[in-house]
């Protein structure tokens, strides 16, 4: 039976809950079980620096609590009796107050109902619970401290192993970069199917549409966790159909939000494929996903008072490992594809942007949007020592889901994830980039009705979320088709203008309105055209839910099926797809299905969205 999504990450509360335990009978050993007054000298003979006397301390300490909190509940004891039997020996005139009635009644009232007995005995009881809250504080970030220093210490050990692997590795890439996948040199010629059994075969009218109507090509991935497996696998689909039909050198622009920023990076460095399993590639680093080696707890954590839950450190060391030196041509004067990763300002409220695109200013300049909030914030990576660590800056602080991380800080601004405010940044392919073809790839835009009735507290928050996420993504997507629309209109109004033209004397009043509404379809036509919009999400009951890193079986199946089904619809029905005046949207049942059979995508305009 097909796993339904989990709205719950219990993988990571599990293993919380294993460390939580580990620490506590640890914890129980060292006060209970070790003899601190003998334990004064190591067996070597080296004696220690001081001796530890943790358990008379502790001992110490908790009775000097105990004699306070006594000393205090009885005096509070003490003070309510008197209250209450000295309030009718005071004057009238002094028990007219308002304030001193309010006393009287307050010592009268917890008098009657603990005694001045029990007023000690209830401060005891608290006590107590304040002492087993401050265990299983202890108790949790002593779990922490073991999680992060066995994942240190293993990350050690697996660098000393695997280094003259690697070694003789990096020495066998520089000997055969000449295997390389490349272009082929004629982009006129009908590839052959690629194996057998494979459907990959060029057909001729795409050939014909990717030379004559495409000549710029951009990629939008939106944010949305760990489904980011649906949009990896629907990207490495992407990247083949472009490689076969030679338009890979076409992708201009790369825009990603959250999860789909660092989806991004391996476009970037082109590691979508890669021949040997064992290099690093997008596909390889989703299906070995391991989520302790991603996850680092904060070294001191208290609950509902910590502002994340984890560290983004393990997922900056992974992101200097898998990229360091695979950036070199996305920097400079003209780098090849330009990228946009967005993030939220929580303190001004807007979006910003990374960009790696020098002339993103004239650009903005020429459209007249250089005043606009929308657009003028950017910080641009420039080529330098520094950029690696700037676009890992900019790709983190995309990603910095809230509760999971904590703010991301760059220069003086506060940052949290780019999908609080815009999910699918659409405006960085039309206009900044002025692409003709947009492959789009969001995460939220459809899922299916689920029981509402009796939810947790958690199960509440995270269903808002996943309906919030989804009205921002349907709400892009039916602006495009909006934009697409008004094209249309526009086209045809111009076509008639032109038309009638010839019938207009030059001079008078209808040759100056014949000359204002060409020049408001100019400003029009250098601000919008027309789009062709390839756009595919997972839909239904998901295997993988936002914070789902820990189930690797289930980011396997995600990625497969959204490949699959990805190339399947490229190949089939992509110019049914991408038709400007009546585009679809590819939904595909994010269920992986028992049998070997795909069920077919559902297909709806973005009107009905």
């Amino acid at each position: 039976m097909a796993r339904l999504r989990s709205w719950l990450p219990w993988g990571i509360l599990f293993h919380v809950a294993m460390l939580f335990a580990i620490a506590w009978w640890i914890e129980d050993c060292l006060i209970y079980y070790v003899d601190w007054d003998r334990l004064s000298a190591v067996k070597s003979g080296v004696p220690l620096l001081a001796v530890t006397h943790i358990k008379g301390f502790l001992n110490s300490f908790s009775q000097f609590v105990s004699d306070a909190c006594h000393g205090i509940a009885t005096l509070f004891g003490k003070t309510c009796s008197l209250v209450e039997t000295s309030y009718d020996a005071l004057p009238p005139t002094l028990r007219a107050h308002a304030p001193m009635r309010l006393l009287a009644w307050c010592g009268g009232t917890i008098v009657a109902t603990f005694g001045a007995s029990s007023v000690t005995e209830f401060w005891y009881g608290c006590l107590w619970v304040a002492g087993k809250l401050l265990k299983a504080l202890i108790a949790l970030n002593g779990g922490f401290w073991i999680h992060n220093s066995m994942r240190r210490l293993t990350r050690g050990l697996e660098t000393v192993v695997k280094y003259p692997a690697r070694f003789y590795s990096e020495r066998g890439e520089e000997e055969s970069a000449d295997e390389e996948l490349s272009p082929k040199d004629d982009p006129n010629e009908i590839a052959p199917a690629r194996k057998r059994g494979d459907g990959r075969q060029r057909r001729r009218e795409y050939v014909q549409f990717m030379q004559g109507h495409v000549e710029r090509i951009g990629i939008i991935l939106a944010g949305g966790g760990a489904k980011g497996a649906y949009q990896a696998g629907a990207l490495k689909a992407i990247h083949e159909f472009l490689r076969d039909y030679n338009a890979l050198h076409k992708v201009k622009m790369i825009a990603g939000t959250s999860i789909g920023a660092w989806n991004a990076m391996f476009w970037l460095g082109d590691m979508i494929e890669s021949r040997d399993a064992r290099k690093p590639s997008l596909e390889n680093w989703w299906k070995n996903l391991n989520y302790r080696s991603l996850v680092e707890f904060p070294w001191f954590y208290v609950p509902f008072w910590s502002g994340s839950l984890l560290r983004s450190t393990p997922w900056r060391d992974s992101f200097q490992q898998l990229f360091r030196g695979k950036l070199g041509d996305a920097f400079g004067d003209a780098p090849p594809t330009h990228f946009y990763f967005t993030r939220t300002d929580v303190g001004e409220a807007v979006l910003k942007y990374a960009t790696n695109w020098p002339g993103i200013g004239d650009r903005l300049d020429k459209l007249g949007k250089d005043k606009d909030d929308d657009y003028r914030f950017f910080d641009l990576i420039e080529e330098g020592d520094d950029a690696l660590t700037r676009t890992a800056d900019a790709v983190f602080a995309s990603m910095n889901l809230p509760p999971l991380f904590p703010y991301s800080k760059i220069g003086e601004g506060v940052f949290e994830d780019g999908g609080v405010i815009e999910n699918i940044p659409f405006r960085f392919g039309a206009p900044i980039e002025d692409c003709d073809l947009l492959f789009v790839l969001p995460l939220n835009a459809n899922f299916q009705d689920r029981d509402v009735e009796g939810p947790t507290l958690l199960k509440r928050v995270l269903r808002v979320s996943d309906i919030r996420q989804g009205v921002l993504e349907a709400h892009a997507l039916k602006s495009a088709d909006i934009i697409n629309r008004f094209a249309q209109r526009i086209e045809r109004l111009e076509f008639g203008i032109n038309t009638m033209a010839s019938a207009v004397v030059p001079e008078g009043v209808a040759a100056e309105a014949l000359g204002g509404v060409r020049e408001e379809i100019a400003e029009f036509n250098n601000e919008y055209k027309l789009l062709y919009v390839f756009t595919v999400c997972p839909s239904g009951k998901l295997e993988l839910g936002t914070f789902d890193f820990w189930n690797k079986r289930a980011a396997r199946d995600a990625f497969d099926l959204m490949y699959l089904q990805t190339r399947r619809e490229l190949i089939n029905r992509l110019f049914e797809d991408i038709e400007p005046e009546d585009p679809h949207v590819v939904f595909v049942d994010g269920e992986v299905p028992d049998i070997n059979a795909l069920p077919k995508p559902m297909h709806k305009r973005p009107s009905d969205l």
